[in-house]
């Protein structure tokens, strides 16, 4: 039996909230388009793990570069909304850049399109600026 939208997202953001990546992999179809953000010179490409990618295999190189800059602290669910094959999820993350010891705070959306119940489209929306300001070691 295929799971449903809320199914999927739900075990997504329990698996990704918990530190389980291998778990939250097996919520993504092996043609998933992960799309963390376009890259702008000057600006956010500080943020050497945005940009899109396809397959698990790809996301998961995308997640290990996150997690070589920033020491996850804190990341929770505040909000999920399903309609048919869609989910969004807003999270707060409070988290440290690794680098230069300084911490950040935002909340940020994801979108998931969800088809046979494996994400098919990741899409995540933030403002960054409280990343970069900890990736440039400023205080906030």
């Amino acid at each position: 039996m295929t799971r449903t939208t809320q199914e999927t997202a739900t075990g997504w953001f329990s698996a990704l909230t918990s530190g389980d990546a291998e778990r939250a992999l097996t919520y993504l179809a092996d043609d998933v388009e992960w799309v963390n953000y376009a890259p702008v010179p000057g600006y956010n490409d500080r943020m050497p793990w945005i940009g899109t990618y396809h397959g698990p295999a790809a996301v998961l190189a995308s997640l290990k570069v996150f997690l070589d800059v920033v020491a996850v602290g804190t990341e929770e669910l505040v909000d999920l909304v399903v309609e048919g094959d869609q989910a969004i999820g807003i999270l707060y993350e409070k988290s440290v850049v690794k680098k230069t010891g300084q911490s950040f705070e935002v909340e940020f959306i994801q979108r998931l399109t969800v088809r046979d119940g494996k994400i098919v489209r990741w899409k995540s929306y933030t403002d960054p600026s409280q990343i970069l300001r900890a990736i440039d070691g400023r205080a906030a």
